[in-house]
């Protein structure tokens, strides 16, 4: 909403001689005067150009508490200086938890009324002021983002562009080589389509509203299948372990993919350590809130990485073995579940990442969490 290029104050006031005393007092500030007699009126008024403050007296304007909510509607940074009765408090009271600057009492001090109306344009000036700063902070950050997505989506789409590419070349060329041959050119040109699907799927899925499914699962054999699936291939010998507390509970079965996606980078990242290397999770709850932790005794991210994790496409992998897009999908189905991400990590000292979500059911101990899970440590 456009300001008047100079200050103007409206006075609203349904009595005659209130509006004309009123204005007559703060002409002498040197402020231009604007002047409505009812609610219609001065929503008008500062329709069709908005006032840097707007006094009404609620003394003389029985819909006050209106004129006041319909404005702040109309206009949030909307500056109200309100005149109204010294004995009536709960009509004070109403006033400024409606949005008023300052609430005077009735008969006002033309001096003390010149200052509040100083002080209230004051706090107009440096309110807008803060929003433009934060309008154009906020144009500038979604136009950086842009950028580094763009910058993204140009780097993880061209390598398997290239080789597919180059394989279907290879195969034109050598259309009288062995079918053995022409089939792994094949194989790997439809390998990186794979990959390039992929990361389509994943921008798709970062960019819209998740959709969430309703049905929930258990929470311990949600982790059991995601460790089960990751073990064999992802732990390079490490260790992974399922501490208590442990707790039955259900969640949404949208987690497999957060759960996966989280103790999948813990293995990655503790992968050079072979057998030395240990992933922990627990699970913990307060009645209210659930907290899984997957920790690992890897490498830990540097504080100028942290800052960056759920930046889409950031990553610390090698090139072909993360999109950077993991954490930020995680991070975004978390809250559709009304939950949140939060990683703690120094460098030399290991990561946890902590997912916690709200429980709407009943939490119950489990019977045990003693034995293995397929190699699997439950401590």
């Amino acid at each position: 909403m456009s300001r008047a290029t100079t200050e103007t104050l409206l006075v609203v006031a349904g009595a005659r001689e209130d509006r004309e005393a009123l204005a007559g007092i703060l002409r002498r500030t040197g402020l231009g005067i604007r002047v409505a007699s009812d609610t219609d009126e001065a929503l008008d008024c500062y329709a069709r150009d908005p006032a840097a403050a707007v006094l009404i007296d609620a003394g003389s304007l029985p819909d006050a508490g209106e004129v006041t909510v319909r404005l702040r509607t109309l206009d949030p940074d909307a500056v109200l200086v309100i005149i109204a009765a010294a004995a009536d408090v709960e009509k004070t009271v109403a006033l400024m938890r409606e949005g008023a600057f300052h609430v005077l009492d009735k008969p006002v001090d033309p001096e003390k009324l010149k200052v509040v109306v100083v002080k209230a344009l004051e706090h107009g000036r440096l309110s807008r002021g803060n929003r433009a700063l934060r309008d154009q902070l906020d144009i500038s950050e979604r136009l950086a983002m842009i950028g580094r997505l763009a910058s993204g989506v140009a780097h993880e789409l061209n390598n398997p562009l290239d080789g597919v590419r180059r394989y279907v070349k290879m195969t034109q060329e050598n259309l009288e080589e062995s079918a053995g041959d022409l089939a792994d050119y094949l194989d790997r040109a439809l390998s990186g389509l794979g990959r390039m699907a992929s990361i389509v799927q994943q921008l798709l899925t970062f960019s819209r509203n998740v959709v969430i499914e309703n049905e929930s699962e258990n929470l311990r054999s949600m982790v059991e299948e995601v460790v089960r699936t990751l073990a064999p291939s992802g732990s390079h010998g490490a260790s992974i372990e399922i501490e208590n507390p442990y707790v039955v509970v259900q969640v949404p079965r949208a987690m497999f993919q957060v759960l996966a996606n989280l103790i999948k980078n813990a293995l990655h990242a503790v992968e050079d350590l072979g057998a030395r290397g240990r992933v922990r999770i627990t699970v913990a709850h307060d009645g209210q809130k659930l907290d899984v932790a997957v920790n690992d005794n890897g490498s830990g991210i540097t504080p100028e990485d942290l800052r960056r994790v759920f930046e889409p496409f950031f990553t610390t992998k090698d090139v072909g073995q993360g999109t950077g897009l993991g954490l930020p999908i995680s991070a975004r189905i978390a809250e559709r579940c009304g939950g949140a991400i939060r990683i703690e990590s120094e460098p030399g000292r290991g990561t946890t990442v902590h997912l916690t979500l709200p429980v709407s059911a009943p939490v119950t101990p489990s019977l045990s969490s003693a034995g293995h899970l397929h190699g699997v440590q439950q401590s």
